[in-house]
């Protein structure tokens, strides 16, 4: 069983303070929020560069408010990391010349700003409706200051009926990169899990997505492990899940998950256990790299090793077991493909 020595992608929750307070947030961030200590921080990156990290991803909340990001952010370019981080748009205007002033670092530098769709009232769905303008500001600050910029959108009932007109929009914002993040059960967003797309409305995207990436020249991210069997067998290239394998998270807490989406099954504190440690030797994680452990649909099926069971955070949250079967997967769904 193959074993990284490392995460490939290390994501740290530095703060769940926000200027916002979206129904659908995954980290349940408001005003008050709490943070990891700059101390602390300073530590993980260390021990990321050490161990062999590539990818820091920073997030939130909103992490302009952590009053030492800039700091933050310099020590891990000065380390070799590359460097993300997400923001809702409304303080990149005060912060766009310390955010330019990163660039001198030469290491790759990158910001998602959320932006749900095409008009104020789309975007307005789960957010504020100044937070438009806000988004479309900041994307311009940025672009005008030569920085990489994508765009984060959350998809939900409403905006998943206007993907090309949203594309459409991107395209004169000169935008080139987006991710589709589904509204996932996780955070506030359990408290909307009837905004959640259907496994049909999911598949729609995915049989569409390689169309309009081709039409609009536009990168689509939007990866599902099982997502390969839609596609003609000479194309087919899984994107296996990665939790246990390529990305780890750190949560404002400090306890350790293989990703965002998994919660609720802390593997260990940065307080008191090295990333390191909890990375090689704990049992989750070695469950999570073994698919002859899967259950359900994935027990017997030709493709675990390809998906490793699909999104292992849904089959936790939705099934009860992070080893069942992903519940969006068409064949656990017993779907007939085509």
């Amino acid at each position: 069983m193959y074993v990284p020595k490392s995460p490939f992608v290390l994501g740290m929750e530095i703060t769940t303070q926000c200027n916002l307070n979206c129904p659908h947030c995954l980290a349940d961030a408001d005003s008050r929020g709490k943070k990891i200590p700059y101390d602390k921080a300073i530590s993980v990156i260390d021990e990321a560069e050490r161990i062999g990290v590539k990818d820091l991803v920073l997030g939130g909340g909103e992490v302009l408010l952590y009053d030492e990001f800039f700091n933050l952010c310099e020590y891990a370019l000065i380390k070799g990391l590359n460097v993300t981080f997400s923001s809702n748009g409304l303080l990149i205007p005060k912060e766009i010349d310390s955010i330019s002033r990163l660039k001198k670092h030469n290491r790759m530098l990158r910001v998602g700003i959320s932006l749900d769709g095409p008009t104020p009232k789309i975007h307005s769905y789960f957010r504020p409706e100044d937070t438009f303008e806000a988004a479309i500001r900041a994307i311009s600050l940025l672009q005008n200051e030569d920085i990489n910029v994508h765009v984060l959108c959350v998809l939900n009932k409403k905006n998943i009926k206007i993907i090309p007109d949203f594309l459409e929009f991107l395209i004169k914002l000169n935008i080139s990169d987006m991710r589709l993040l589904p509204l996932m059960p996780f955070g506030r967003g359990k408290l909307h899990r009837e905004e959640m797309l259907s496994p049909a409305e999911f598949y729609y995207i995915l049989q569409e997505k390689n169309k309009w990436i081709n039409e609009f020249k536009i990168n689509i991210g939007l990866n599902m492990p099982w997502e390969f069997l839609f596609y003609p067998l000479n194309k087919r290239h899984p994107h296996p899940c990665v939790a246990g394998y390529l990305r780890f998270w750190i949560n404002s807490d400090g306890n350790m998950f293989p990703c965002a989406y998994m919660s609720d099954i802390p593997l260990g504190n940065i307080y008191t256990d090295s990333i390191s440690d909890v990375w090689l030797n704990s049992p989750i994680m070695r469950n999570l790299r073994d698919p002859s452990l899967l259950k359900g649909a994935c027990s017997t099926c030709a493709y675990r090793a390809d998906c490793r069971g699909g999104c292992r955070g849904l089959a936790q949250f939705l099934e009860g077991d992070y080893l069942c079967a992903d519940p969006y997967c068409p064949i656990a769904n017993q779907k007939l493909l085509k």
